[in-house]
């Protein structure tokens, strides 16, 4: 379908798993998972994916972390972000939008409706 690079960080295993199943039953091929936001903000040295898939509560370094880390450093300033979360707590959706580079803030699990979405807001 399409050489959009994704990157997945979520803690949780699982949801990896079915939200790389997902996006690889749409087409998409080049999809790496890191299972915090330390391992995603080492992977942004090796290559700047078009599309982060976040979770934000984590272990080691959170979502929130990661996003301010990604400013300070000046990493991959075109990357478009959608937070991907369990959490309903209305000021982490109102901290996640001041960020640039958050595009859409959606509940887990991901779906390929969520996914379409996603994908014409990052246009």
């Amino acid at each position: 379908m399409t050489e959009l690079n994704i990157l997945l960080v979520d803690d949780d295993n699982i949801m990896n798993f079915i939200s790389k199943k997902i996006l690889t039953s749409m087409g998409f091929r080049n999809i790496t998972v890191v299972t915090d936001g330390k391992q995603a903000s080492d992977s942004l040295k090796e290559n700047c994916p078009g599309l982060v898939f976040l979770d934000i509560d984590m272990p080691v370094m959170d979502g929130f972390d990661f996003l301010n880390h990604t400013v300070k450093e000046i990493l991959c300033t075109q990357m478009k972000v959608v937070i991907v979360t369990s959490s309903n707590r209305k000021s982490d959706k109102i901290k996640a939008i001041q960020f640039s580079s958050v595009i859409d803030y959606v509940e887990k699990p991901l779906n390929q409706d969520k996914v379409r979405k996603v994908l014409e807001k990052a246009k």
